[in-house]
């Protein structure tokens, strides 16, 4: 059991996070499957799974390299509540090599770290910008068209708890968010996590509460010193869920395609090249092309040329069809 300690500047300072990159790690550990047969990553991983780009390899290989998780240095340490996972993979890409070497060494030493981590205390700075770039490119091709759904329901579960907490008291909210978190009047939030043992004093930091979507049976802390502390916990389950459930239709993917659809919803999130909107979607540039003549063809996007370069950018018929059809909400 580790017992976290809070003062009174700590009840005041602890907070809601939402965090993407906790998401995209959380949704990629063991390739969806941590959660067991059924769960929310083990869907949307096979979901998503055939369209990884390429360049995505290195942060898988580093987030499933040990089934006791990530070294603490992937786990962004940033003042801001409403994170962007820009900001997130800054913070990573600015981790010391001290730090990365600290990281991997709770991990073991010599042949014992697995090679994934071995390679990126190696590697350096060049390592930890391979790392962020697979986590971007990840984002962008599998979970950015999910995101939006998902931040609300995160942000629906955080109003609920706040809720609680100005009815109740903060200690009632801890108490709250999973089983193995367990409220004690002294002020200490004791947290059943297998084996392990502790006892921390938050230091006035207070503590990040972080929602995860993809994360359903578990809880998870980092806590020390040296950092910010924070608790990794689910979502709280809807109050009545069907046994069965129907996936949502995808009303653009059935006029377009499920190709065209996702080609779409990419030069949506911004103008884009077709070199760019090829990685973005983790495909080739002639197929990223040709789904755009195609889109360009119906009247959706349109395309002007800067210096070398074409640009895609919706049309207002294309913004009112993504409009009047919004991706599918994500399984629960």
């Amino acid at each position: 059991m580790i017992a976290l300690r809070f003062g009174v500047a700590d009840l005041a300072r602890t907070r809601f996070v939402i965090s993407p990159l906790d998401h995209l790690m959380a949704a990629s550990a063991r390739l969806g499957v941590h959660q067991g047969s059924g769960s929310r990553s083990e869907r949307w991983w096979r979901d998503v799974r055939r369209h990884v780009p390429h360049r995505a390899v290195r942060f898988l290989e580093v987030v499933n390299a040990s089934p006791i998780g990530v070294p603490d240095f992937m786990v962004a340490d940033l003042d801001a509540v409403r994170r962007q996972l820009t900001d997130e993979l800054d913070t990573l890409l600015s981790v010391p090599q001290q730090a990365v070497e600290e990281g991997v060494a709770m991990f073991g030493s010599g042949p014992e770290v697995p090679a994934a981590l071995a390679r990126l205390r190696e590697d350096g700075s060049r390592g930890l910008r391979e790392v962020s770039d697979g986590a971007w490119a990840l984002f962008r091709s599998c979970l950015a068209p999910d995101w939006p759904d998902i931040r609300r329901a995160l942000e629906a579960d955080i109003a609920v708890r706040a809720r609680t907490a100005a009815r109740s008291g903060i200690g009632e909210m801890l108490d709250s968010l999973h089983p193995k978190a367990v409220w004690r009047d002294e002020g200490v939030l004791e947290c059943t996590l297998g084996e392990l043992e502790g006892s921390f004093e938050l230091g006035g930091r207070g503590l990040e509460l972080r929602p995860n979507y993809f994360v359903q049976r578990s809880i998870s802390l980092l806590a020390g010193p040296d950092r910010q502390s924070l608790l990794l916990h689910p979502i709280a389950a809807p109050t009545a869920e069907p046994a069965t459930r129907t996936p949502a239709a995808d009303g653009l993917a059935a006029v377009l395609g499920p190709a065209r659809a996702r080609v779409l919803r990419a030069i949506a999130g911004s103008a884009c090249s077709t070199t760019e909107l090829a990685q973005r979607l983790g495909v080739t540039p002639p197929s990223a092309s040709a789904h755009a003549v195609a889109l360009r063809t119906a009247g959706l996007i349109a395309t002007r040329r800067e210096g070398k370069q074409v640009r895609h950018t919706l049309t207002d018929v294309g913004h009112d069809l993504l409009l009047d059809n919004p991706p599918p909400s994500p399984t629960a």
